[in-house]
């Protein structure tokens, strides 16, 4: 206990803090002044139950003239910075001294001086008793370092004659200086107030879509560009850029119809004309000369355009594109399969381009529909960019992006972290409702309205009752046995085609753990019944399977033959379920050609050769070359691959296919006999043409290439007056574009001179998003849309930016009579295709086309003329997943405006309580004040961490109106957010540094080159083969190590040299996971959901 008062205080022996302390309460009923330049709480709390004894507390604050809001900025910070850093019992520091301040006796102001440069720089502080008075006269500040942990000198006045001179001079000051206490209680307010559940849960909101919102505002170095944007795409232009900075990548997916080529193009201004260099966009063809190579050239960016077509060959030369350090790929959602050509050379393209690159290159991806079929569609497309780095989104929290698909693929709101990272998507809605205004150049953009129409037919008219039931029988029964070749391998067909109950048992057992249920495994047995092939292959897929004995490869490879033949017979009666619904001339057409391929083959069969499905179309061509080709025949035949009759049975594959030919000759008599005419689908059609629609500019699709033409044929003489178009896959490039720009001459800036204007444009999907066809508002779609996706990027061929049309008009043509008939029968098929798939595993082509059960009811919505069809098929196709987030945030700051939120200090909650059914629990968000990444957790009352972002921010998703729950204590809070922030902290740093797995073929590889002597090549091998490979140089080293196993250990050096440096490592420059301490993570709110 410190005696008499020193007179001099430094915070060593004695601190400033403890002297006032001591001197209060020696006093009676004392007044305290204090002038100080600065002045925070922590001075307040030093003093603690002490300065609340005094009858009168005097602050007198320094600051520049008109500068107070700095002084008020300051504290803001300081006290925010106790919330979000978690400093102890932080929240009650502020409501207990709020509360203090508050009273009468307390009074504050800051000093504005007279003269500029007379600023009140003192530091003073007054104890006035009612006989005496005692003075301090220092360095000191009234702040918790001031009082306490600086090394300060003050003196302390005795003397009456001193402490009255400081008296007069206090006073004197004190007149010259304004009232500050409204504002420092004002302040304090947002610090203590009871914060409602809306207000936290849009706060979280705001800190997160920040910089994003204030995108706008910022110019790229000032540089002014040609390429006008709406304010909607310059925001998106911004986000994109950023994306750019931190990945190397972006991918563009805005709603159809939006303008993605204006943001792709404004960002080439940046990185190509800007920086000087030459860009290489790859589109599909038809949109070369229509859409890019106008818009570059107008912009003089320096480019080189190359279609998807050309990169899709399989002797692109790839070398020529290393020197091209931006890629824009258009349509980016046609590069999702990566075991066809075109995927795997863009995959190599963009490889070597980075090589050459490392710092500057970026990549671009526009689509509107990045997920056709399933999320590995958006995974295949973002691997051209990480190149296979799997921990490429570590800092986005992504630790291995291929499991984080699998995990997407179970839920698809796992993807809000990646897509938050490397996307920039907004729906059209969204648009629409929150750019209401927005304008190109001064012009209003106007977002038409869809309205979807059923057109309703009979397929049982168009066919017959009899022969609709026979082809429906017969596709689902033909033998099909030229493709599926293995499943009469002698090994297969054994002494019987049944199966015995055991067997049944054996297949029924693995059915069940297939995922098949009761109901299905009976019907399932009771169709495969008549079909002996299939009994076969089931025999192998399953019985094999269980009977596998280490080493047995060849069986291994004849099992997964016939589970890849099964698929793709499982995808033609698909295919030909489709022709059946799409028109009598594609289904006729398809039949023809088969019925040609199976004569053909058992002729070849006859002679001992083998014709597969590649080989009757390279005979074809070879036949359609002249008329004398039999020379030519004769050397097709001798080259084909003889067939082995010890190998295969080859009476049985005789038997099946007359028998295909038998039905398929009865079904084209029959197909034959029914002209267009007699068509009542074709009928319906053109009922609509020549009756509601009449006079409209009308876009029809299909398909099929065989309905296309068949439309057109007849229209053409039906409708001999309107001018009527088509183009299809056969459609020449350079006709294309003519007939594009006849048909919507406005929206192509076309002057049609003495061409007439096309009325009806009858086209399959060949042609290509991102033609600008708004001049029609019609379309109508001939088929039933299989892949529902479809018809969201058709609709984007009309509903664009630049539309003059207040509503567009969809018409879907509907079998009411027989569609679930059709349903039922692709589900039986999707069914055993996934049967297959679960053992021995499918192309993803091959489930691509098969249709989705989970498409059926959206087919069946499109039937009913379900308005919000549309809406749902952007958001699954275009994963707007998380854009509510996006949507709430932007619906609170047109209501309440951005400085409520603001004034929302970082580090304070509240609670709700929680609605019925949902987790109960504790949420809270951190940010990394170095890299400003953000985290959302929510743990469990049962203890279990959520931390995808979308499942740990929806217990907290709230409305306007919902009241606080009454809060726990503080120190609960408080050891919550301390739990919660170590917990974080061990995740990163655990991710920060973990070390990727390599696959088996590598760990071989290196386990080899273990066992070999040191040398100077055997441990440069071991350097390379430690880092993991992309999956494409895996593929082309598994054959390889086969051989190179065998060799010498020599050649085998020699030969895996030769492979590494084919296939050097990417040293890809992008953000990297680092080490992190708990002050680096700050809180931006919390909330208890009780």
């Amino acid at each position: 206990m410190m005696g008499q008062i020193p007179d001099l205080i430094d915070n060593q022996q004695h601190t400033l803090g403890e002297v006032l302390v001591q001197a209060i309460e020696q006093a009676r009923s004392p007044a305290l002044w204090v002038a100080t330049a600065y002045f925070n709480l922590d001075g307040l709390e030093r003093l603690g139950d002490a300065v609340e004894q005094v009858r009168e507390l005097r602050l007198l604050i320094g600051t520049e003239p008109d500068q107070a809001f700095l002084l008020t900025q300051r504290l803001w910070r300081e006290l925010e910075q106790k919330l979000a850093l978690l400093s102890p019992h932080a929240q009650q520091l502020l409501e207990r001294w709020n509360e203090f301040l508050m009273q009468d006796r307390v009074r504050v102001r800051w000093h504005k001086p007279i003269e500029r440069g007379r600023v009140l720089h003192s530091k003073a502080y007054l104890i006035l008793d009612r006989s005496k008075a005692l003075g301090f006269v220092g360095s000191s500040n009234f702040t918790g370092a001031g009082l306490t942990t600086n090394l300060e000198l003050n003196a302390v006045l005795k003397q009456r004659s001193a402490t009255d001179a400081l008296k007069r001079w206090y006073e004197a000051i004190w007149q010259q200086s304004a009232d500050y206490k409204a504002d420092l209680l004002a302040l304090l307010q947002n610090f203590t107030r009871t914060l409602s559940p809306y207000e936290v849960y849009v706060k979280v909101l705001y800190e997160s879509y920040r910089d994003r919102l204030e995108g706008d505002l910022r110019e790229q170095d000032g540089k002014p560009s040609p390429i006008a944007l709406a304010d909607f795409q310059r925001d998106g232009y911004h986000a994109a850029r950023e994306i750019l900075e931190q990945y190397g990548g972006v991918l563009i997916a805005d709603s159809v119809g939006l303008g993605k080529t204006y943001l792709a193009l404004r960002l080439l201004d940046d990185y190509a004309y800007q920086q000087r260099q030459t860009a290489l966009v790859i589109c599909p063809a038809a949109l070369r000369e229509t859409a890019w190579k106008p818009a570059l050239e107008q912009h003089a960016i320096p480019h080189r355009i190359e279609s998807m077509e050309q990169i899709s060959k399989s002797n692109t030369p790839l070398e020529e594109f290393a020197q091209y350090p931006i890629i824009v790929i258009d349509e980016s959602h046609n590069f999702r399969t990566p075991s066809s050509n075109r995927w795997r050379n863009l995959f190599e393209i963009v490889r070597r381009a980075r090589a050459c690159y490392p710092d500057q290159f970026r990549l671009i991806l526009l689509t509107a529909t990045p997920v056709n079929n399933s999320v590995y569609d958006l995974y295949h497309q973002i691997r051209l960019l990480t190149q296979d780095d799997k921990e490429y989104f570590l800092a986005a929290g992504i630790e291995n992006l291929e499991s984080y698909f699998r995990n997407a693929d179970e839920s698809r709101e796992t993807l809000y972290e990646l897509l938050e990272a490397i996307s920039v998507r907004r729906s059209r809605v969204f648009i629409r409702k929150h750019y209401p205004d927005a304008e190109i150049d001064g012009k209003r953009i106007h977002f038409p309205q869809r309205i979807i129409h059923s057109v309703n037919y009979n397929l049982q008219e168009v066919y017959g009752d009899n022969l609709y039931r026979q082809i429906a029988e017969a596709i689902e029964n033909l033998n099909l046995a030229p493709y599926q070749i293995d499943s009469y391998h002698r090994q297969v067909v054994g002494q019987r085609s049944s199966l015995s109950e055991e067997e049944w048992k054996q297949i029924e057992s693995a059915l069940c753990e297939a995922g098949l249920n009761d109901r299905a495994i009976a019907d399932l047995r009771k169709r495969l019944s008549k079909q002996k092939n299939l009994v076969r292959v089931l025999r192998v897929l399953y019985l094999k399977r269980l009977e596998r004995k280490a080493g047995l490869d060849e069986e291994a490879d004849l099992r997964k033959r016939l589970g890849e033949q099964s698929g793709l017979v499982g995808l033609l009666r698909v295919l030909y379920l489709k022709r059946l619904e799409s028109s009598v001339e594609a289904l006729r057409n398809s039949l023809r050609h088969q019925k040609e391929f199976q004569k053909r083959f058992l002729h070849a069969l006859q002679r001992g050769k083998l014709l597969t499905s590649k080989d009757y179309r390279r005979l074809l061509l070879l036949e359609s070359a002249d008329d004398e080709a039999e020379d030519d025949f004769q050397a097709f035949l001798n080259a084909l691959e003889d067939i082995d009759p010890d190998q295969y049975d080859l009476d049985l594959i005789a038997q099946a296919v007359e028998s295909d030919l038998r039905v398929l000759e009865g079904l084209l008599d029959a197909l034959e006999r029914i002209p267009p005419d007699a068509d009542a689908k074709l009928q319906t059609l053109k009922t609509q043409l020549q009756g509601e629609l009449r006079d409209k500019k009308v876009l029809i699709f299909s398909y099929y290439k065989d309905t296309a033409l068949y439309l057109y044929n007849y229209l053409c003489k039906q409708l001999s007056k309107v001018p009527i178009a088509l183009v299809s896959s056969k459609t020449p490039m350079d006709e294309r574009k003519p007939i594009v720009q006849r048909f919507s001459p406005q929206s192509n800036r076309f002057d049609l001179s003495s061409e007439a204007e096309i009325q009806i444009l009858i086209a399959t999907d060949a042609l290509s998003e991102g033609q600008n066809l708004q001049d029609a508002g019609v379309i109508i779609n001939y088929d039933l849309h299989w892949n529902p996706v479809r018809m969201v990027q058709r609709i984007g061929r009309i509903d664009r930016i630049g539309s003059l049309h207040n509503a567009i008009d969809v018409y879907n043509f509907i079998p009411e009579d027989s569609l679930e008939d059709l349903l039922g029968l692709m589900e039986r098929l999707r069914t055993k295709l996934d049967a297959i798939n679960r053992s021995v595993g499918l192309d993803a082509s091959v489930l691509g086309e098969a249709p989705n059960p989970m498409d059926f009811n959206t087919l069946k919505r499109i039937a009913e003329e379900d308005a919000q069809v549309l809406d749902t098929l952007e958001s699954e196709s275009e994963l707007t997943i998380g854009e509510f987030l996006l949507e709430d945030l932007m619906q609170f700051l047109k209501g309440l405006g951005e400085e409520r939120l603001s004034a929302i200090p970082l580090g304070r909650g509240t609670a709700r309580y929680a609605p019925a059914g949902a987790s109960k629990g504790f949420f809270a968000a951190f940010r990394d004040v170095r890299t400003e990444r953000h985290y959302w957790l929510f743990l469990t009352e049962d203890g279990k961490y959520l931390t995808r972002k979308l499942e740990a921010i929806r217990p907290i998703r709230c409305e306007a109106n919902e009241s606080p729950a009454p809060l726990p204590s503080s120190n609960a809070t408080e050891q919550k957010l301390t739990q919660m922030r170590d917990h974080l902290v061990q995740q990163i740093n655990r991710a920060a540094n973990q070390i990727m797995e390599l696959g088996r073929l590598q760990k071989q590889v290196l386990l080899r080159l273990q066992t070999l002597p040191s040398s100077s090549l055997r441990n440069e091998l071991i350097a390379y083969f430690s880092r993991p490979l992309p999956q494409t140089a895996l593929n082309d080293l598994r054959p390889l190590w086969r051989k190179a196993q065998t060799m010498a250990t020599a050649d085998m050096l020699r030969t895996l040299k030769q492979f590494a440096d084919s296939h050097p490592h990417l040293n890809l420059q992008v953000e990297r996971l680092s080490q992190v301490e708990p002050e680096d993570l700050e809180c931006i709110a919390w909330m208890w959901v009780l």
